[in-house]
């Protein structure tokens, strides 16, 4: 799990960071030589690796220090890598289907809106109660060919072109809005041409969005729209949408 506000960096990123081809830094394995306080924010037995591109960055720095000053025979200031303070390993451990670790209480890790998930960790984070089976998940997310459309959710960030993640806040909205399907696939909302006959309340989103809107404008008063998109992971012409409707009240 990738946790909120953290730049993750994939093989050819880190490689960048430490002046290697992606070849070479895989051939080198470079990232055994990572201090302990680096911690992988991909998930234990995933194919790809991913990093945090702030941790990465000041280790690649306190390495080239290092090789500078022993030209020199003195010995390099080492920048303090910075901390991840959330447990990046969030899935239990030898479970049969991806499921999310318990805390001290006995309850589900708590996730935040903006943290990224992969395959795995995004299964886990539906609620139970709308969950698929594993393999219908695994179907969903496919990704699409032949012109065909995937009934998932679409992945929030693609790592290397590969690597697909999903924002928890996403997966919430895509889960909140779907149609159950039955066996045969066909959901079974109701009939084409039909109304409803009591109007839907507010997608609880949509409100959530709307509070969290008014909340930084006290806060905050000048406030860009741009500022409000990347806090609520929208675009900006939405995000002026809820600053007019905050303005407004």
């Amino acid at each position: 799990m990738i946790p909120a506000g953290q730049i993750p960096a994939d093989d050819e990123a880190a490689a960048d960071l430490f002046g290697l081809s992606v070849h070479r830094y895989r051939v080198n394995k470079t990232w055994k030589t990572f201090p302990d306080r680096v911690k992988p924010l991909h998930r234990e037995g995933a194919k790809s690796r991913i990093y945090d591109l702030e941790q990465l960055a000041v280790v690649a720095r306190n390495a080239i220090a290092d090789k500078d000053a022993a030209k020199k025979g003195m010995t390099a200031f080492q920048q303090e890598v910075p901390r991840i303070s959330r447990d990046t390993q969030i899935l239990e451990e030898g479970a049969k289907v991806p499921t999310l670790k318990k805390n001290r209480n006995g309850k589900p890790v708590k996730l935040k809106p903006g943290d990224l998930l992969d395959r795995d960790e995004a299964y886990a984070a539906l609620p139970e109660e709308r969950r698929p089976s594993w393999s219908t998940w695994l179907r969903m997310i496919a990704p699409p060919s032949g012109g065909a459309t995937t009934a998932g959710p679409l992945p929030t960030v693609i790592l290397g072109g590969s690597i697909r993640l999903w924002s928890y806040r996403a997966l919430l909205n895509w889960n909140a809005s779907r149609i159950e399907q039955h066996a045969t696939g066909h959901g079974h909302g109701r009939p084409k041409g039909t109304t409803e006959s009591v109007p839907r309340a507010p997608r609880a989103d949509r409100v959530e969005r709307s509070e969290r809107t008014r909340q930084l404008l006290a806060e905050r008063p000048a406030i860009t729209a741009e500022e409000l998109a990347a806090d609520l992971d929208v675009s900006v012409h939405t995000a002026d949408r809820y600053l007019a409707e905050a303005q407004g009240a």
